[in-house]
């Protein structure tokens, strides 16, 4: 479709997180209502390939979907077939390898959501594009693009450029600068964060300004003391807010920090701090700021506040009647829920005994590297997408004392590593319209990533999954688009995918409403449904505690167009609290059948109190430290409850600010209380337990058990070795080496910056940011060295800190590539199965039955000139299996493969070619004394391309085989004597090494003085 008409539609996806508060939540999508998403017709749409990893979240204009690649290309795809409109090259893109950061590899070009302006109704693009005399001088552009042609507008791109207005003395420098927050429309300009490349420096952060009618550019550095202060503004793809004109907000990163002041003076050294910045005035200022009383700690241990992007939180629900009408949230690393008052944010070191000045704090959770989005409904809730953990749900409540308070009162099961930041949908505020999606890999690499829907209210404690899909290898830090009733998001094998229903529902139909009932009691409503084509209604279910009500209609029935039915419901609720349930109902339409859902809401009410969470663990903690939890207390009852008196909890647990005697609490209103677990001295055998009661002036009462372990101790990572040197390796080929990382500590650890190295050396399964590693476990990072040039490589690294107060710790890697050499010995080999050593002489098998072994080289090498000689010693038994020598497919099989025994000769299975000695005569085999080149087998069959019996006795003493490699064939000799002469076709590069197998009968099969060439 050609857009005509650029104005922005109510449910168009125009910045990253929705709005420019980046609340994650977009209340326009009745479409997307639970029983919609959960009929049998949602799905997928389309998968659209695209040129590049996809980072930067898609935006929706109209019927138009913008999505930008790590390749410098921009697409214009059709929203709902997913078919490309028109593309764009924005330049080269720049190669990671240059600054030798491998958090994204190979390419670096657009990383950060665009954003679109509904009044010059352009989108805007930043891009790291390699146009300059080398890769050490790149250039960051900012590009405003036509969205219905992609043409890029007259007078843009600009180039970003100059100095900051408050660090005149250090520019801008492309070459270490990386663009990773989505972009800020504010006041008709446009506004980009900076941080840096794996940290690698010098840098500092920025915010730029690109004015969208002069061009004129500005900018502001968080570091205003050297060009290597750090404190980069990247937030893991989260983006600026605003919340009004002239105010940004943001977080920083690891580097010099503010000292203890009021959070209204900013000095000049802003990192690990959430700040405020005017950009109203001719020259962008700060404003305020907060830093957390250990931002050293967070920086020594790499526990970026940074790492996650600030949200600020819409009033109503959040801060309404209170003193604080204005919160942002905000967490990093290291897990701890901030919410702060936007317009005093607090500084550094402000509240009593230089702790932290903030509205509440709850935690540490899980750290997390994204940013949480936000549900005004059912009295406001926030979303955390924990890395490596869980969704967490928090509820919106105050305190006793009227100060606001995030309470966690639900999670989902494991979301992966890099979780994406969520986004909710709903039809206003609604109760039982919501959904809030979530992009979830399994792994650090992305793989196996699903995009998911949870209900937004815990059951028991739990966000159960409305809906889930593959989507194939996930991006780090996705956000999901959402527009329409259509669900897209963006995946690192350059796909976009888009989710939707095809068409309009069979039925239309309404949300029913119980509103509040007696537990014990029944409430009943109907659900009037019409039809919107020729329908046929085969039944109709829902689940406990809803039933269908009386009479039940008369089915099967057959609806034509426009006509109507009304079904009976009932909601009986056993337990108090919010129940939600879907109306099914099982449709044929055109002969085929389908469900078609609406969602049903109600709430049980018994008098009395209910806490949520019921009880509070707060974990094992080191002594000496402290952890914030609270609970949220509800009046379940249709009557106001008066706070009579409030038992407190023994020591090392304390209420913070209790609630009063006297304070009302409304029917379905809550109060937050929060509690502090801060042992000085280990706990009892059975740990620290302890409780406190509410009690109601009606006698009513919740008690809420309190537990915690406290030990002394420290987590500690150990890394060994801290060197690998891979030495010489084919140019085609490869080697692969690893390391440990340990935690040799009594206290998890966890892992807060782990920047891998890149080409030519390549992590597998790279130790992702944010893994926790429990007393004595480990992780072993295998590392594969591919050589593209001969000579040596440069050195490369791998970042590595944990939050046990050591710092960053670097592994280094060294390697050389060759055109040609010798395998390494024996002695380096792996040996699998029955293999082993005697002395230098590799020994496959005992004279024993049932025996298979493997002893293959860990280095993968090019096939075209291989070539080598070996000596073969088989006997001492009773006759019997054989042994190989096996050129696998080094992309298919390791050094650990072992194939099937007996008749296989431990080759059977494998990918790749076998020079075989056999001993015994299989079903298909020629003699009982032969050799041959297999290709393949079936099942313990092996298919040979040549064989030989004209040999001399193979368990007659030693026997020495020669091979070579010449133009495609492959020539094996046999005691000086060549017998095999066969085209093949060889895997390359490949894994060298020696197959060995008994059965029924046996032998020992030995291989001394193997020297092999590439």
């Amino acid at each position: 479709m050609t857009l005509t008409q650029q104005t922005t539609a109510i449910t168009d996806d125009t910045t990253v997180s929705i709005d420019p508060m980046r609340t994650g939540w977009t209340p326009n999508e009745p479409e997307l209502s639970p029983a919609n998403v959960s009929s049998g017709d949602f799905g997928q749409l389309f998968a659209t390939q695209l040129d590049g990893q996809v980072y930067a979240q898609p935006l929706v204009i109209g019927d138009t979907l913008i999505a930008a690649t790590e390749n410098n290309m921009v697409y214009g795809i059709h929203a709902v077939s997913g078919s490309i409109l028109w593309s764009k090259s924005l330049g080269k893109p720049w190669p990671a390898s240059a600054i030798g950061c491998g958090d994204l590899v190979p390419n670096i070009g657009v990383t950060a959501t665009p954003v679109y302006d509904p009044t010059t109704r352009l989108v805007y693009v930043t891009a790291k594009v390699n146009d300059g005399p080398d890769v050490q001088n790149p250039h960051w552009y900012m590009f405003a693009l036509e969205p219905a042609t992609g043409s890029v507008q007259p007078g843009w791109p600009v180039t970003i450029q100059g100095s900051p207005v408050n660090f005149p003395q250090s520019r801008f420098n492309p070459f270490t600068a990386m663009q990773r927050p989505g972009l800020l429309l504010l006041d008709n300009e446009i506004f980009a964060g900076f941080g840096s490349h794996c940290d690698h420096g010098p840098y500092v952060g920025y915010v730029v300004g690109v004015r969208t009618d002069t061009r004129a550019l500005r900018m502001w550095a968080t570091e205003n003391g050297s060009s290597s202060g750090m404190a980069g503004v990247w937030m893991s793809g989260g983006g600026l807010v605003s919340d009004g004109p002239g105010r940004i907000f943001f977080s920083t990163g690891n580097g010099v920090s503010p000292p203890k002041g009021p959070g209204s003076r900013p000095p000049g050294q802003l990192a690990e701090s959430v700040v405020h910045l005017a950009s109203s005035g001719p020259a962008l200022a700060a404003k305020d700021f907060f830093c957390p009383a250990n931002a050293d700690q967070l920086d020594r241990d790499d526990m970026d506040l940074g790492s996650g992007g600030p949200v600020a939180l819409p009033n109503p629900p959040f801060g309404t009647g209170t003193q604080y009408p204005h919160l942002l949230v905000q967490i990093g690393k290291d897990g701890r829920v901030f919410l702060l008052n936007r317009e005093s944010l607090g500084g550094r070191k402000q509240g009593p005994n230089d702790t932290d000045l903030v509205v509440n704090m709850a935690g540490p959770y899980h750290g997390v590297w994204g940013h949480p989005a936000v549900w005004g409904g059912d009295g406001g809730y926030v979303y955390v997408p924990e890395n490596d953990s869980v969704l967490r749900a928090f509820r919106y409540g105050t305190t006793g004392t009227g100060v606001p308070a995030l309470t966690s009162v639900g999670t989902s099961g494991p979301i992966g590593h890099y979780p994406g930041s969520p986004v909710v949908s709903s039809h206003g505020t609604t109760p039982g319209s919501a959904l809030v999606w979530i992009i979830c890999p399994t792994g650090p690499d992305g793989a196996d990533a699903q995009v998911r829907a949870y209900d937004p209210i815990p059951v028991q404690g739990v966000l159960k999954v409305r809906w889930s899909a593959n989507i194939g290898t996930a991006v780090k830090f996705p956000v999901p688009a959402i527009s329409n009733g259509r669900v897209y998001v963006g995946t690192r094998d350059g796909k976009v995918i888009g989710f939707g229903s095809p068409s309009q529902s069979a039925l239309t139909g309404k949300t029913v409403d119980f509103g509040r009932v007696a537990v014990g009691t029944t409430g009943r409503s109907a659900e009037a449904v019409t039809a919107t084509r020729t329908v046929t209604i085969n039944k109709v279910t829902t689940t406990a505690p809803f039933a269908i009500g009386t009479p039940p209609p008369n089915l099967p029935i057959t609806l034509n167009k426009d006509g109507k039915l009304s079904v009976p419901v009932a909601f009986t609720p056993t337990v108090a609290g919010d129940a939600t349930a879907t109306l099914t109902f099982d449709v044929t339409v055109d002969g085929k059948q389908g469900i078609v859902g609406f969602d049903m809401y109600g709430t049980g009410t018994k008098p009395g109190f209910a806490a949520a969470p019921p009880s509070l663990d707060f974990g094992e903690i080191a002594t000496n430290t402290s952890k914030n939890l609270s609970v949220s207390i509800t009046n379940t009852g249709d009557a106001d409850e008066t706070v009579a008196s409030v038992t407190l909890p023994a020591a090392p647990f304390t209420l913070n600010n209790p609630p009063k005697p006297g304070t009302v609490i409304h029917p379905s209103a809550s109060l937050t209380v929060d509690v502090t677990y801060a042992p000085k001295v280990p706990s009892p055998s059975g740990g620290d337990r302890s409780q406190f009661t509410l009690t109601g002036v009606s006698q009513r009462f919740v008690t809420v058990p309190l537990s915690g372990k406290a030990i002394n101790g420290a987590p500690h990572m150990t890394i060994t070795p801290m060197a690998l040197d891979f030495g010489n390796v084919p140019v085609g080929g490869w080697a692969e080496q690893s390391f440990v990382i340990k935690n040799t500590g009594n206290l998890p650890l966890t892992i807060t910056k782990a920047a891998p190295p890149t080409a030519p050396y390549h992590p597998i399964d790279p130790i992702p940011e944010g893994q926790e590693l429990t007393p004595g476990q480990e992780y072993i990072q295998r590392i594969k060295f591919v050589p593209t040039a001969v000579g040596a490589a440069p050195t490369g690294t791998y970042l590595i800190t944990g939050n046990d107060g050591q710092g960053a710790q670097t592994v280094r890697f060294n390697g050389s590539g060759v055109q040609s050499g010798p395998l390494p010995p024996v002695t380096g080999w792996a040996l699998n199965g029955s293999a082993k050593l005697s002395g230098t002489d590799l020994v496959l098998t005992e004279a024993l039955n049932s025996q298979v072994g493997s002893a293959i080289c860990p280095l993968a090498v090019p096939t075209a000139k291989l070539s080598g000689k070996f000596s073969s010693v088989i006997g001492g038994g009773t006759g019997a299996d054989g042994l190989a020598l096996v050129i696998l497919d080094a992309g298919l099989e390791t050094d650990h493969s072992l194939g099937i025994g007996g008749g296989g000769l431990g080759y059977a299975g494998l990918h790749g070619v076998a020079v075989t000695l056999v001993t015994h005569k299989g079903p298909s085999d020629p003699s009982d004394n032969f050799m041959g080149v297999a290709t393949g087998s079936k099942g313990q069959q092996l298919v040979y391309a040549a064989t030989t019996t004209g040999i001399p006795n193979l368990r007659a003493g030693e026997r020495v085989v020669e091979f070579r490699v010449l133009n495609g064939r492959l020539l094996v000799a046999i005691d000086g004597r060549e017998v095999i002469d066969v085209a093949v076709k060889l895997p390359s590069p490949a894994l060298i090494g020696f197959t060995g197998a008994t059965g029924m009968l046996n032998d020992k099969h030995s291989v001394p003085r193997i020297v092999i060439s590439y």
